[in-house]
């Protein structure tokens, strides 16, 4: 039977088996072919429209640090690099630019301010940039500390020219007008970590005792005094009467001698420690901390006769033959000195010194200078070397927490400046917690400041030098704690010569300073009574021998 659809009669289609289509190997070869072809078309387009040079750092619009400053670009594939052009503010720097694997790089000096850095291809600028360039660190000003009987302190401040701050890496929200408030529990930690950071990526580090160090007022003593108990005594027994409150005390001295034993290696290996009849440290230690006194580690650096004399290729040498200054000074040049002196501070930090001062932190002088003959000269400048040294120093004592300071002569921060020694008083106090300049009033020249007689008018030329320093510690965090003259050479000192360096230093709103008299036979009476509502502790109440 003939199979009916629906009853409109229409007959029945018979139905179709579906074929699978099949490309042929030509038609996929043909297609592959197409694909291959645009996309070439495509690519050619896209390169054809790229810039020559990409990816241009510093980007526009940046605040960057840097001296010298890395540009850097990639430069699109096939450009031939002879046509690269370098332009910094229209300045054609192409003559130090270095383009490999299409990427150029380039370290160029720039000052701080504005600048433009434009890549050019041939005739056509492919990249560029408007940036700022700062290198100034951020400053961190410490205005208070409130150390409370929970053990908790408060420290107060502020930061100028920065935008974060760090405690112990933790970020710190500071206010409007730049100040902070930080807690830190002192039975924690005896030292906190605070980082300042502007958007250049410049940073400014302190280091602050959680306990607030004192101000002090003190006196030299000499190694020879310490490691003598009878003298050492009358020295505990002056500061327990009077307004003083700390010693430095040598721990190694212009002669290149430790004053104990010591175990830093070099100073085993040339025997520059005292083994008898030193200082007993220990001992001396624990009389300052019994008798609440600021110890300060007196450590002298580039005069060194002992180190030179044992080490004569670490000795600073005459161009004419031998050692320069008959041997006195070694090379500020030197790694492994650097090395020496460092293992000397952390060493007096360990034993219980709660300041390290770092004394003739200098190129030599007084002699033919011009004859000095350095053995591992770098082509740096002498403040360059001084300024990273302390640098150097101050990060390997980072992890101690100590006060850090140096002594300086009184004449650098005039306009006599660095005097061809390396010390320049911003540069150094960048790296310091204090600055002590040594303005005794013999070591001035007649006529400076138009005194006729710097010795015989104490007064006014220690005001003058410490004016000069104050403002050349502008912009910086480090503090004024000047060494005033407490002995004679050509003029006699006593109470009244004393006194007036006192007075000068109040004046100028220095509170703190040091006196030096290198016999350590001071002028009490020019040294207020102690204010303390109990005796002072007796000798035989103090710790054993």
């Amino acid at each position: 039977m003939t199979p009916r659809t629906k009853i409109t009669g229409a007959r029945a289609q018979p139905r179709l088996r579906k074929r699978k289509a099949r490309m042929t190997p030509r038609a996929i070869l043909a297609i592959a072919g197409a694909a291959a072809a645009i996309f070439l078309i495509v690519l050619l387009i896209v390169l054809l429209g790229s810039p020559a040079a990409s990816d241009l750092t510093p980007e526009e619009g940046s605040q960057v640090n840097g001296a010298p400053l890395l540009i850097e670009a990639e430069l699109r594939g096939g450009v031939d690099s002879g046509q690269v052009q370098l332009l910094v503010d229209s300045q054609d720097c192409t003559g130090q630019c270095i383009i490999e694997s299409s990427v150029l790089t380039a370290e160029v000096e720039l000052e701080e301010g504005e600048h433009l850095v434009e890549v050019k291809v041939g005739d056509k600028v492919e990249a560029s940039s408007r940036f700022v360039v700062d290198n100034t660190s951020p400053m961190v000003h410490v205005d208070e500390w409130d150390a409370r009987d929970d053990g908790i302190t408060f420290i107060k401040g502020r930061v100028e020219g920065g935008d974060t701050l760090l405690v112990e890496s933790d970020t710190v929200v500071l206010n409007e007008d730049g100040s902070f408030q930080v807690e830190v529990d002192r039975f924690e930690s005896s030292a906190v970590e605070i980082v300042a950071v502007d958007a250049a990526g410049n940073s400014r580090e302190l280091l602050l005792d959680t306990a607030p160090p004192p101000e002090i007022k003190g006196i030299h003593v000499s190694i020879w005094v310490a490691a003598d108990r009878a003298f050492f005594k009358d020295m505990v027994d002056l500061v327990n009467r009077t307004e003083l409150n700390g010693m430095q005390i040598d721990v190694k001295d212009e002669w290149g001698k430790i004053g104990y034993p010591s175990e830093v290696p070099l100073a085993l290996k040339v025997g520059s420690a005292i083994d008898e009849g030193g200082i007993d440290i220990d001992r001396v230690m624990d009389k300052c901390w019994y008798n609440d006194i600021y110890p300060i580690a007196r450590i002298v650096c580039f005069k060194d006769p002992l180190l030179a004399g044992e080490r004569p290729d670490l000795a600073v040498q005459s161009s004419g033959g031998g050692l320069w200054g008959n041997g006195n000074w070694v090379d500020p040049y030197s790694q492994e000195v650097w090395d020496y002196l460092l293992g000397v501070c952390l060493e007096a930090a360990r034993k219980g010194f709660k300041e390290i001062q770092l004394d003739y932190v200098r190129f030599p002088s007084d002699g033919n200078t011009d004859a000095c003959v350095y053995p591992n000269y770098d082509g740096r400048e002498k403040t360059q070397v001084i300024e990273e040294f302390l640098e150097y120093m101050r990060s390997g004592l980072k992890q101690l927490g100590v006060v850090f300071s140096a002594d300086v002569f009184g004449l650098i921060a005039s306009d006599q400046g660095a005097m061809g020694i390396g010390q320049d008083v911003h540069a150094m106090a960048e790296h310091l917690d204090y600055l002590c300049p040594m303005v005794y009033p013999s070591h001035y020249n007649s006529g400076e400041y138009g005194i006729d007689n710097p010795e015989a008018n104490p007064h006014d030329t220690v005001w003058n030098s410490l004016k000069d320093f104050q403002a050349r510690l502008e912009g910086t965090a480090c503090k004024l704690r000047p060494w005033l003259q407490d002995f004679s050479l050509n003029y006699t000192y006593g109470p009244v010569q004393v006194q007036s360096q006192i007075d000068a230093c109040y004046e100028l709103g220095i509170e703190e300073w040091l006196l030096w008299d290198p016999h350590c036979t001071f002028t009490e009476s020019i040294l207020a009574p102690a204010q303390t509502e109990e005796e002072p502790p007796s000798e035989e109440s103090q710790p054993s021998e």
